[in-house]
């Protein structure tokens, strides 16, 4: 893949992938009108992330970082007829593994309950009422995974446009099932978690439909040995104990935040503004990334590699620091225009924006991490980000009881984000000494700039808040919502003009991408 189609790939996937986080912002805002921050909420989001956290482990990262290397290396070496036959066998293999597990965890939910929410044990209501919502969003994975199969066949193939699309189908769900269904419902976190397992259903007979058209639609239930095959499981352990862990950073956050009322879903709230720019710059770009290095590791052709990975720590650069830094500078009132309404009251708007600007430091950690990693996967190398990820937790799990004791559910994320730092920096160092990567001087020479320019529009910025915006609360909806467009076309533009200034970017580079 040539530099300008990463590009527009990138973007085209960033672009779909913006108007997904836009929606999941909506639903977050008819979960926050409708759940509140309480028991209802905390019970369904806590049943909404089983089911996606196994998604995330078996679905995205283990599935993604085995198979793109090895179906990319028999398309280039191989006639179609032998990767569509590594995929029928892998199909077979991957229901029943998925079938089976989910029957059991229908039968082993309040175990399951009990590991990701022990602070719900207390309360025997909530707890009754998680264990159910779970089995009712459960069957979500085995749907979701299989959507993910065909999502990964479409990526390497160079069709990113339909997978990335898919949250929307998600998101749309829960908002019809909040809306539509929740007359007919107990309660509307019940609505809502049917919501999710009848998204999950669309979204795979949507993109099945769509692999079929390219001729990979492949459905079969007799599962074959092959050497693709057994290689594919080799390489996909490593990479569900990485992902696995890398989760269990997240549920070990869970499981403290827990034991307070509405810490769950306080942290989750934040948590979504902040995987807003993650999703848009980072799974976008290590969506096109992964492919395109996986190719050029089968040419051995190291420069490329190196050159294409400099190229997309810049993109990213460009793109993470100054969201970093705007999201910090707008926390409160973005937060404030759109969750406080309902049962999401001024004080969780307060504890929200602190949590938020938190996450925030360690924003650009999460995008170089999902970069750096690709650096070991597209060598089928599944192994290195495991054993980083198990340290990185054990980090992780330290500070978690430390900051705990001090600051409560605030010291959880100060945890997280000082974690997120040493995942990346571990991965870095590692691809280093490896003779894999390096950064170029004049990327690292950059990144400094764009960090000091975002720093000084955060504040530009933080202080148009503090003046435009210091009456906020007796401000309409609709003025919020301009007065915080205003400040952030203002810190825009002094953003871009900042780095065309300073060289960073050039405007002839500019002209030459919107041309094509």
């Amino acid at each position: 893949m040539s530099s300008k189609s990463f590009l527009k790939n990138t973007v085209v996937v960033g672009f779909i992938t913006l108007i997904s986080r836009v929606s999941g912002l909506l639903r977050d805002f008819f979960v926050a009108k409708y759940l509140g921050a309480g028991k209802f909420s905390d019970c369904f989001l806590v049943a909404f992330k089983v089911p996606n956290l196994f998604r995330s482990i078996f679905a995205e990262g283990a599935f993604n970082s085995a198979f793109v290397p090895i179906f990319s290396k028999i398309l280039y070496e191989d006639p179609k007829q032998r990767a569509k036959q590594f995929c029928q066998n892998l199909f077979a293999f991957l229901f029943y593994i998925l079938l089976i597990f989910t029957l059991i965890a229908e039968v082993y939910m309040p175990f399951m309950i009990d590991v990701f929410a022990p602070g719900f044990t207390d309360n025997p209501e909530k707890y009754e009422l998680a264990v159910l919502l779970a089995r009712i969003t459960f069957p979500f994975l085995l749907s979701i995974a299989l959507t993910s199969f065909f999502g990964s066949i479409l990526n390497t193939l160079g069709h990113f446009q339909p997978y990335a699309l898919t949250p929307i189908i998600l998101n749309s769900c829960i908002i019809l099932a909040l809306l539509c269904l929740g007359r007919f419902m107990p309660t509307a976190a019940h609505a809502a978690s049917w919501g999710v397992s009848i998204s999950g259903v669309i979204q795979l007979i949507l993109l099945w439909w769509i692999a079929k058209k390219y001729g990979f639609g492949v459905i079969s239930f007799k599962p074959k040995f092959s050497s693709e095959v057994v290689l594919f499981l080799k390489k996909i352990m490593p990479g569900i104990l990485g992902a696995g862990i890398y989760h269990l950073n997240i549920m070990i956050g869970g499981i403290f935040a827990s034991q307070t009322n509405g810490a769950v879903s306080l942290i989750y709230y934040a948590d979504r503004l902040n995987q807003l720019p993650l999703g848009v710059i980072g799974v976008a770009i290590a969506t096109v990334l992964l492919p395109s290095l996986s190719n050029e590791c089968h040419k051995n052709n190291l420069n490329k590699t190196k050159a294409l990975f400099n190229k997309s720590m810049k993109l990213a650069s460009l793109l993470v620091v100054p969201s970093a830094f705007g999201l910090i500078a707008i926390s409160y009132p973005l937060i404030q225009v759109l969750f406080e309404r309902g049962a999401f009251v001024q004080s969780d708007t307060f504890a929200t924006s602190k949590i938020l600007n938190i996450l925030c430091l360690s924003l650009p950690a999460l995008v170089y991490t999902k970069l750096f990693a690709n650096i070991f996967y597209a060598r089928n190398d599944t192994k290195t980000p495991m054993i980083v990820a198990f340290i990185t937790m054990l980090f992780n799990l330290g500070f978690t009881i430390i900051f705990n004791e001090l600051y409560g559910y605030i010291g959880i994320v100060i945890a997280i984000s000082i974690s997120n730092w040493i995942n990346t920096l571990l991965l870095y160092f590692i691809s280093y000494v490896r003779g894999f990567m390096v950064m170029y001087k004049g990327i690292l020479k950059d990144i400094f700039k764009i960090t000091v320019i975002s720093i000084l529009m955060a504040l530009i910025v933080y202080f148009g808040v503090m003046g435009l915006m210091a009456d906020i609360s007796v401000y309409s909806v609709g003025l919020k919502l301009l007065s915080l467009i205003l400040l952030m076309i203002i810190g825009g533009i002094f953003y871009f003009t900042a780095i065309i200034l300073c060289g960073i970017l050039n405007l002839r580079e500019i002209k030459r991408v919107l041309k094509k």
